[in-house]
C-alpha cells in the first residue's frame, strides 16, 4: 500500500510531535500547588528544530565546540581501533571533520594546498595551511594544537609543478610530518593517509614510516553523527525545502532549467547555506531514463521536471533529496509510476532502525530487470544511483551505501546516529520519469525524516 506524506511523518518518523507531547503529558505528574509547579525537560525534544541559522543566547542550538570535540574523539577512537599513530589528511572533508576549519571550494577535495594531521597522542589536531591563510586560521581557530605552513608536495597541486619540483617538495613535506610525529612520540608508529598519493607513500616508506589507507577509518568515524551534526542537517534540509518552494514559484513554460538552478543557488545563500558544485534540474525527455544533469533546455507545457538539492550544505553538512513537478496535469501513466516509486521508497523506510542491515533495506526493492527492461536495464550494475541510499554528512556519499548491486551479498550494519538519503525512481519511456528522495536520521526504533517538502504526489504547477 502506498503511504502519503502524513503516514511518513507519523508512522515512519520516530519523533511525532503531537503524539510524543500527548504521551509525555499523560505521564507527567504536576506538583500539588501552583507555587511548586516546574516545567520539565522533554526528552529528545525537537519539535521546532531545524529552524534558525544564527547563534542566539535564548535557544539551545548547534554547540560547535561540542561538535568539534566529538569529531576529534571519534577520530582518535578510530585511530586506536586500527592501531594507527596518526592520520595525515589531504582530503578536505576529512580535514574539516578533524579540525573544524574550512577553505575555499577551489582547493577541494584533495588539492594538497593544505592538509591536517591528528596524532593520537595530541589533544587537538594540527592544520598545515595554504600560503598566508594560516595567519587568519590561527586567530579564528584557537582550539587547534598548531597552525603551520603547508608544504605543497602532495595532492593534485604538486603534480602540475613538474616532476623534479614535485619530488623536492614531497621530500620537504615528508620531513615536516616526520619531525612532527617525533615531537608527539609517534616516530615509529603507523601513519594513515586518506589520499593514496604514490609520491608521498614512496617518500614516507623511504624514511621507514609504514603508511596505510585512512579512507575506511575515517568513514567509520564519520558514520555516527552527534546531536549537533544532526541539527546542521535539519537546518540544511530546511534550506532544501525552501529551494523546492523556489522551484514551484518560478516553474512555468519559457523558463530554462539553468535559470531555475540559479535561483536555487540564491535561495541557499540567502538562508545561510552554501552549494558545493551540485544540484540538478531535469525536464521533459531527459527525465526518463534519468540524465542527472541540468542544461539550458526551455521548460514546455506538460513537462515533467524533477529537482535534486544535492550538495546544498549548512556548515558543511550536505543534503540530497529529489522532488518531482509537473507543468500542468501529468499523464495517468506517470501518476501510476509515481505511486510505484512512493511504495518502493516508503516500504524501504518502514524497515529502517538500528540493528538491521543494508540488505534488509535493499530487499524491499525489485530486481532491476523486472521493472526497467523497457529502458534496456538488464544488470544491477546499470542501476547504480537509482533505487538506493547513501550515507550523508560532510560529504555527499558516506557510510552506508544501500544498493541491490552490493547490499544483498555484502550487507553493512545500520546503527543509531547514521544519516542518509534514500531514493527511488520509475518512469515510462517516451513519456517521462519521476524521482523522489528523503533525508533520514536513524534513531531508536526507526527514523526521523529530515526533508519536509510534500512528497505524497507529483507537485502540479499550472499557470
Amino acid at each position: 500500500m502506498t503511504m502519503g506524506i502524513d503516514a511518513v511523518h507519523t508512522k515512519y518518523s520516530t519523533w511525532d510531535g503531537a503524539a510524543k507531547m500527548k504521551e509525555f503529558a499523560e505521564k507527567f505528574k504536576p506538583a500539588n500547588t501552583p507555587m511548586k509547579f516546574e516545567y520539565p525537560m522533554i526528552p529528545d525534544y525537537k519539535a521546532y528544530r531545524g529552524g534558525g541559522t544564527q547563534a542566539v543566547d535564548f535557544d539551545n542550538r548547534v554547540d560547535y565546540d561540542r561538535m568539534r570535540k566529538y569529531r576529534v574523539e571519534r577520530t582518535r577512537e578510530a585511530l586506536k581501533a586500527n592501531n594507527v599513530g596518526a592520520i595525515l589528511s589531504i582530503q578536505e572533508w576529512n580535514t574539516r571533520y578533524i579540525t573544524g576549519t574550512w577553505t575555499p571550494s577551489w582547493t577541494t577535495p584533495s588539492s594538497g594546498l593544505r592538509y591536517s594531521m591528528m596524532p593520537v597522542t595530541a589533544k587537538m589536531p594540527i592544520v598545515y595551511e595554504q600560503g598566508e591563510i594560516g595567519y587568519h586560521t590561527r586567530q579564528m581557530a584557537p582550539w587547534l594544537d598548531k597552525v603551520k605552513v603547508a608544504i605543497t608536495g602532495g595532492g593534485w597541486s604538486s603534480v602540475i609543478m613538474g616532476r623534479s619540483a614535485h619530488q623536492a617538495q614531497r621530500d620537504k613535506l615528508v620531513t615536516q610530518i616526520i619531525d612532527d610525529l617525533k615531537e608527539y612520540g609517534l616516530a615509529k608508529e603507523t601513519l594513515a593517509m586518506d589520499v593514496w598519493d604514490p609520491g608521498l607513500i614512496e617518500g614516507f616508506q623511504a624514511k621507514g614510516i609504514k603508511v596505510v589507507p585512512a579512507t575506511e577509518l575515517m568513514f567509520d568515524a564519520r558514520s555516527i553523527k552527534n546531536q549537533d551534526e544532526v541539527e546542521c542537517l535539519r537546518i540544511a534540509s530546511a534550506i532544501g525545502d525552501s529551494q523546492m518552494q523556489t522551484v514551484k514559484d518560478m516553474l512555468k513554460p519559457g523558463v530554462k532549467e539553468n535559470e531555475i538552478m540559479g535561483s536555487m543557488h540564491k535561495t541557499a545563500y540567502d538562508l545561510g547555506g552554501e552549494v558545493y558544485s551540485g544540484m540538478l534540474v531535469t525536464s521533459g525527455p531527459f527525465s526518463w531514463p534519468n540524465s542527472r544533469y541540468m542544461t539550458d533546455r526551455i521548460i514546455r507545457p506538460h513537462d515533467i521536471v524533477y529537482v535534486d538539492v544535492y550538495n546544498t550544505t549548512y556548515n558543511g553538512y550536505h543534503i540530497c533529496y529529489y522532488r518531482t513537478f509537473s507543468v500542468g496535469k501529468p499523464p495517468q501513466q506517470l501518476v501510476d509510476a509515481y505511486k510505484t516509486a512512493l511504495d518502493w521508497l516508503y516500504r524501504a523506510i518502514s524497515v529502517i532502525k538500528p540493528g538491521i542491515t543494508t540488505k534488509d533495506i535493499a530487499d524491499q526493492w525489485p530486481p532491476c530487470e523486472k521493472d526497467w527492461s523497457d529502458i534496456l536495464v538488464a544488470y544491477e550494475d546499470q542501476t547504480a544511483g537509482s533505487n538506493w541510499a547513501h550515507g550523508i554528512g560532510l560529504s555527499l556519499y558516506e557510510y552506508p551505501l544501500v544498493w541491490r548491486g552490493c547490499s544483498l551479498e555484502h550487507p553493512m550494519p545500520i546503527e543509531k546516529g547514521m544519516t542518509f538519503a534514500i531514493e527511488t525512481q520509475h518512469g515510462v519511456p517516451g513519456i517521462g520519469g519521476i524521482r523522489i528522495e528523503e533525508m533520514i536520521h536513524v534513531v531508536d526504533g526507526g527514523v526521523e525524516i529530515l526533508s519536509q517538502w510534500p512528497i505524497d504526489e507529483i507537485v502540479v504547477v499550472d499557470r
